[in-house]
C-alpha cells in the first residue's frame, strides 16, 4: 500500500545576486499610474449618447432604412440588371447623386481580390449588399440590417441614398 504524502510547498530561493539585480531596477524604474478610474463629466455624457445611438435610435433607423433600400435594390434588378453585373459591364456610379459606388465592400471583394478589380464579383445579391456599395469598406462589414449594422453605417446609407428626404438626409449629414 501506499502511505500518504504530506503536501509541502515548493520552496524557491531567489539567488542574492538576482535579488540585488531585481531590486535595483525597481529603484531605477519609477512605477507610474495609469488613468484615473473614473470618467470625467464629459466622457460621461458622449459615452451615454452613444448608448442612446446604438440601443434607442438605431433600431429604428434599421427599420426606416429597410424599405427603402429595398425599393432601390428592385428598382434597380430591374432596370440595371445589377445581380448580373460583370467585370465589364457593371454600374461604376449611382446616376442620381454620380457617388461611385464600392463593389471592394461586396462578396468578400476586397479580402479575395484586393484590388483587382478585373476579378472582383459585381453582383448585387440582396437590398443588403446594395447598401455597402454606398459605404467605404470598413463600415460595410454588417451582415444584415441587424445589430452588426451599426449607427455610422445606417447614417452613411441614409446621406448616400438621394431616396430618403432631403430633410432627414440633412440630419443625418450633421450627425456624421
Amino acid at each position: 500500500m501506499t502511505e500518504p504524502t504530506e503536501d509541502r510547498p515548493l520552496k524557491r530561493t531567489i539567488p542574492p545576486d538576482l535579488q540585488t539585480q531585481v531590486e535595483d531596477i525597481q529603484i531605477k524604474i519609477p512605477r507610474t499610474a495609469g488613468p484615473p478610474d473614473d470618467l470625467d463629466d464629459r466622457r460621461k455624457r458622449w459615452l451615454i449618447v452613444g448608448i442612446c445611438l446604438h440601443t434607442i435610435i438605431s433600431p429604428v433607423l434599421r427599420t426606416y432604412v429597410v424599405p427603402v433600400v429595398t425599393k432601390l435594390c428592385y428598382s434597380l434588378t430591374s432596370w440595371n440588371k445589377i445581380h448580373k453585373q460583370t467585370y465589364g459591364s457593371f454600374l461604376k456610379r449611382y446616376s442620381t447623386t454620380n457617388t461611385e459606388l464600392n463593389y471592394e465592400a461586396i462578396n468578400n471583394n476586397k479580402t479575395l481580390y484586393g484590388r483587382h478589380r478585373a476579378r472582383y464579383d459585381y453582383r448585387v445579391k440582396s437590398a443588403v449588399d446594395l447598401s455597402r456599395l454606398f459605404l467605404q469598406t470598413h463600415m460595410a462589414h454588417f451582415t444584415a440590417f441587424d445589430d452588426s449594422c451599426d449607427s455610422s453605417a445606417l447614417l452613411g446609407i441614409i446621406v448616400n441614398i438621394v431616396r430618403f428626404p432631403p430633410i432627414v438626409q440633412a440630419d443625418a449629414g450633421k450627425v456624421i
